[in-house]
């Protein structure tokens, strides 16, 4: 009983944690946009709940958000999009087996 419980916690800090690279620059629900995002076209197989994220252009990885957070604000993003599983490994390469977001913002252009 003692290593199920210790098992359904570890579960459950896992997916908080996973969670929480993707957290936007908002404060309160509103910063866990994007991570409830992924999370819903995780449950329906369009993505792993790990996809590299693109924001206008610049790819960040999973692994990338160990260190930083997106810079990115929900009153920002225009539209996310889910790039076909094929065409982001042209692109991004193995890493893109997790799924491809590509996140369009209203961030003026340089």
């Amino acid at each position: 009983m003692k290593n199920l419980i210790i098992a359904i916690i570890s579960l459950l800090s896992f997916s908080i944690y996973s969670q929480n690279r993707y957290e936007l620059q908002d404060e309160g629900a509103e910063k866990l946009y994007l991570s409830n995002s992924i999370s819903e076209m995780a449950d329906r197989k369009i993505i792993t709940t790990e996809p590299i994220v693109v924001i206008d252009g610049v790819p960040y990885r999973f692994q990338d958000l160990e260190k930083q957070k997106l810079p990115l604000s929900k009153k920002e993003i225009i539209n996310i999009v889910p790039l076909d599983r094929e065409k982001g490994i042209k692109i991004y390469g193995s890493f893109a087996e997790a799924g491809v977001l590509i996140v369009t913002t209203n961030r003026k252009k340089k």
